[in-house]
């Protein structure tokens, strides 16, 4: 069960421990002594290097998280915008109002910081926490029912529509804009942050924490309703019997595509509780206790804060992770997303290279789960729980079925043609704006099933993938490539063909190069593919305009009996005069003319003498054949050329 595992997973990092602390941006400091005194007329800035190793504002630090909800008229411990901490609007610079009637939540976080502050100092007597009661005191007044400061590094400036701002000065030139910045504090030149374990300051979180985390906010100093009563039960996931409930499942799960602010897994509305939809009471549905609710929340913001755990495919968030080994999760999310031929290499021929006891690999579990956002909700996609030797079999089949002649020059910088997103792009119409298709998570949701569930995908599926094929070959130009022989596209529709429900026996069997089958559909599109290559040679593939593929592939794809015979006889005049050509012409006029009849031997007659029999009316299945066909027998000169075959197709790559 997904909260089972997310919970075990919590228990082996030891997330819940720290569920009091979070990574939080830190961008200045401001540097007092011991007696609450300035060390510093400027602010001092954190900065660190990005990925590309330009430096940036900000500093990542373990910071108090806050308990419950910050729902408007709150403020985190210890650090803070400038409205919380020095009583300045962060936008206008502009005085607060000490009354909290007139400045409601701006006015309640400032009076809320520093009272968590005054508390904090109460309990604990620590030293630097005096001292950011004696910072308030000298250089935070209250004059005229309204927040005084004046701080030499804080100024107000125009912008440039002459409208009011409040500016840090940080000690360079250029004064930062204060709206953007969270602000600490340094106290005798240690910053006031929990970083370090042995902080004295820790255990009085952890213990304020626990007192406000599962309790249900209101906004301001409200009295909670007790609309709901929480009566103890069994804990749904651990066993555990007279337990409270949780009834909200905090924190909020972040990461998720459309959920800027985060969300609650299979929340119904904001206003209900976790886990009480479809007309369930409170936890009724799935009741776990405040320990487990809190443990799979944190396993899946660390599972989705970990590019090798997790990724995100247009309104999809894929996440995998492992029972025992971390490191096989991260190669199955890029196995599938990534694809990369040499890593595929490596774990198919040495797959559990991490794990040395095989008991533990025996017992090896590997975890899959998708969500999507939907109104403020996470809500699951897809979940599956399986062995990993299973896994990795049904990957070798998934990987096996996937194989085919490229037909595309190789580039190292182009996506893996076999990756998951690759592959369910081909199944979408492209648009001007490149923006993704309502139906790009149902179509990652189908691969994946695909992929490690041996699942089969639709024969409906060829549909789309086909009218895109055909939309690509009649609009691809040189100022507009469409790529309409992206083997992403030909792989996926072999794959479909395999694993076809309906197919028998004796049908035809794709393969990763040119088939030899008496199969119709797949010989009409090799046979179409032919007559292209004979025009190119007869216009000596200087042709412009519109050929017989852009005219006719639509028409022979589906009711071949209506084009073939015209298509036959413009081969026959083209043929005539390559024959009449100079040498190369010839010698390629009798080759190709060879070939026609080779798959025109195929389709004879059952009275001799006449010209071939073809089918009237082709199946949306036959169609995918008929596409295959044409692609393969595209490409088989450029294998035959470049020597391309399954083994080393480990390295295709190339421009989708």
């Amino acid at each position: 069960m997904l909260l089972q595992s997310l919970y075990g997973f919590a228990q082996n990092q030891k997330l819940f421990y720290n569920l009091p602390l979070q990574k939080r941006d830190v961008h200045v400091l401001i540097a007092i002594d011991g007696q609450g005194n300035l060390r510093s007329n400027t602010l001092i800035p954190l900065t660190q290097q990005d990925a590309k190793g330009k430096e940036h504002l900000g500093q990542e630090h373990l910071m108090p998280r806050f308990p419950g909800e910050n729902n408007g008229g709150k403020a985190y411990f210890l650090a803070e915008s400038s409205i919380a901490v020095l009583g300045r609007d962060k936008i206008s610079g502009e005085c607060i109002s000490v009354d909290p009637k007139k400045g409601k939540n701006a006015t309640k976080a400032f009076l809320h910081f520093w009272k968590q502050i005054q508390e904090g100092y109460s309990e604990t007597k620590d030293f630097r926490l005096k001292a950011l009661l004696e910072f308030r005191a000298k250089q935070i007044r209250e004059v005229d029912g309204k927040i005084q400061t004046d701080l030499p590094f804080l100024k107000i400036e125009k912008n440039r529509k002459d409208e009011p701002e409040l500016y840090g000065d940080v000690g360079t030139k250029k004064p930062v804009l204060v709206k953007k910045l969270t602000i600490a504090f340094s106290v005798d030149g240690q910053p006031l942050t929990l970083d370090n374990e042995n902080d004295s300051l820790r255990e009085y979180w952890f213990q304020k924490y626990a007192e406000g985390a599962f309790v249900d906010d209101k906004d301001g100093n409200e009295e909670q309703s007790g609309d709901f009563e929480i009566k103890p039960t069994m804990c749904l996931v651990t066993g555990e019997t007279g337990i409270p409930i949780a009834r909200s499942h905090k924190p909020k799960i972040l990461g998720i595509p459309g959920l800027s602010s985060g969300g609650y897994l299979v929340s119904f509305a904001k206003e209900a509780p976790a886990f009480s939809s479809y007309g369930f009471e409170m936890g009724q549905n799935a009741p776990v206790c405040e320990r487990v609710a809190a443990s799979y929340a944190l396993a899946l913001n660390k599972i989705l804060d970990d590019s090798d755990t997790h990724l995100n495919l247009g309104p999809l968030s894929v996440c995998f992770w492992a029972r025992y080994n971390q490191k096989t999760s991260g190669l199955f999310n890029s196995l599938l997303n990534k694809a990369h031929p040499e890593q595929v290499k490596d774990f198919l021929t040495a797959p559990f290279s991490g794990i040395s006891d095989r008991e533990i690999l025996r017992k090896e579990k590997l975890y899959t789960v998708a969500f999507k956002g939907n109104a403020g909700r996470v809500a699951v996609q897809y979940w599956l729980e399986q062995p990993l030797e299973v896994a990795q079999e049904n990957f070798a089949q998934w990987w096996d079925h996937l194989q085919i002649i490229s037909l595309y020059k190789q580039t190292n910088n182009a996506p893996p043609i076999y990756a998951i997103p690759v592959l369910a792009r081909t199944t979408l119409r492209r648009t001007k704006e490149h923006k993704d298709d309502k139906l790009l998570g149902e179509r990652i949701i189908c691969l994946y099933q695909a992929a490690l569930e041996k699942g089969r995908l639709p024969i409906t599926l060829l549909k789309p993938i086909l009218s895109e094929f055909h939309s690509a070959l009649v609009k691809d130009d040189e100022n507009n490539p469409l790529y309409p022989f992206s083997a992403s596209r030909f792989a996926l529709i072999k794959l479909i063909l395999l694993r076809n429900p309906n197919r028998k026996e004796d049908d035809f069997m794709p393969t990763y190069e040119l088939a030899d089958t008496p199969d119709p559909a797949y010989n009409l599109g090799r046979l179409l593919s032919v007559f292209e290559n004979l025009q190119d040679r007869y216009h000596n593939y200087e042709r412009k305009g519109a050929g017989i593929v852009e005219r006719y592939y639509g028409t022979a794809s589906s009711a071949p009996a209506s084009a073939f015979p015209l298509l036959c006889r413009l081969a026959r005049h083209h043929l005539s005069k390559l024959k009449k050509g100079e040498k190369k012409d010839k010698a390629a006029a009798y080759a190709i003319e060879k070939n026609i009849a080779d798959i025109c031997s195929k389709f004879q007659p059952t009275v001799s003498g006449q010209p071939p029999v073809f089918p009237r009316i082709l199946t949306l299945e036959d169609q995918g054949k008929f596409a295959l066909g044409f692609y393969q027998q595209k490409a088989e000169p450029r294998r035959q050329a470049t020597g391309q075959g399954v083994e080393n197709n480990l390295n295709n790559s190339e421009e989708v």
